[in-house]
């Protein structure tokens, strides 16, 4: 399967695994809940406190890559729905 045919899911699934093997222990302490991309072609990353500057300088590094984007020490990069507060 090419890069350009790659489901959601799949790119996904290879942001995650380029990010627990290659990454996560450079990023994780200094940069916990800021946003990252990660090219899944190349594994190169950009981490940063604003999602649309990291995804713009990801685009100029390579306008061309399959972008995966996460919260540093979270789950998902942002939720869906809300809690009941008194």
């Amino acid at each position: 399967m090419s890069d350009s045919m790659l489901t959601k899911d799949e790119i996904a699934r290879r942001g995650r695994e380029i990010y627990e093997r290659d990454v996560r222990a450079e990023v994780e302490h200094g940069h916990d809940g800021e946003f990252l991309v990660v090219d899944i072609a190349t594994g190169d990353y950009v981490v940063g406190e604003d999602e649309d500057e990291v995804f713009d300088r990801a685009e100029a590094k390579d306008p061309e890559g399959l972008f995966y984007l996460m919260r540093v020490g979270r789950p998902a990069a942002h939720r869906i729905g809300g809690s009941a507060r008194p």
